[in-house]
């Protein structure tokens, strides 16, 4: 058992209990729990809380990512007895939770560390002990769990972007980061910058592709790494909003 996993659930409903406890966060597409009969989908920046023993069954919908924190029971020795109280109350019942627009970039950036590193049980601890400290803060202040959505941080925005630009980021990530419906954050966001959402991720892309080929990157590469379809993506994309192909932008910086 790893301190801290990075996951794809089956799409294939799975059933079990463990003898830890475990918290679970996805950080790409949808998934299904059901604790004990409470049955919740779970899109990115949700999670939940699966004390030990407890019978939970699962299921990936599509393409999906989970981060798992797994928290032996009873806890490691290195424990304190306050951090030994703060899991207990912590994992006393099961329970599902949204995290904050800062969380959510907190668990993107903790799960590139730990894709980058997965053989690092030192770091998987860290991890998962910094996610499990800020997410207990998070839901003993009712205030901060239940965000009132009617302020559209575009800073906090660009963070998550920016740490998931080379996947498929989809309108409703994004709005669902920014606890708004799709509607809500279209039209907000379309007020505060001038631009649709789609353009604004198009704009990023183009950024970070530019930034990349200077650095001597391949084409092929960058379209990769700033999550375009192909790189004929990214080639007409270039072309019709620069007038020039990658390949001939990257000779220019050379």
């Amino acid at each position: 058992m790893n301190p801290t996993d990075i996951v794809s659930l089956p799409n294939q409903a799975s059933t079990h209990e463990h003898d830890y406890h475990q918290l679970v966060i996805v950080l790409d597409g949808n998934t299904d729990f059901d604790i004990n009969g409470n049955d919740k989908q779970l899109q990115v920046g949700h999670g939940c809380l699966v004390p030990s023993s407890e019978y939970h069954a699962f299921q990936g919908l599509g393409e999906n990512s989970v981060m798992l924190v797994n928290l032996p029971v009873p806890s490691q020795k290195a424990i304190t007895d306050e951090e030994y109280e703060a899991v207990s109350q912590l994992f006393d019942q099961a329970a599902y939770f949204r995290l904050n627009p800062r969380l959510q970039v907190l668990a993107s950036a903790l799960s590139g560390e730990l894709q980058q590193y997965p053989d690092d049980k030192m770091l998987a601890r860290a991890c998962g002990n910094t996610l499990l400290s800020a997410i207990r803060h998070q839901l003993s202040d009712t205030a901060v769990a239940r965000p009132k959505g009617n302020h559209l941080n575009i800073d906090q925005l660009d963070q998550f972007i920016e740490l998931n630009l080379s996947r498929k980021v989809h309108i409703n990530q994004l709005a669902n980061f920014c606890f708004l419906s799709v509607s809500q954050f279209h039209e907000r966001f379309k007020e505060k910058t001038g631009i649709t959402p789609h353009q604004y991720l198009m704009k990023k892309r183009l950024e970070r592709a530019q930034t990349l080929l200077v650095e001597g990157f391949t084409p092929i590469q960058v379209a990769e790494m700033c999550g375009f379809s192909s790189q004929s993506a990214m080639t007409s994309l270039f072309t019709q909003m620069l007038g020039i192909t990658p390949i001939k932008f990257q000779k220019q910086w050379r």
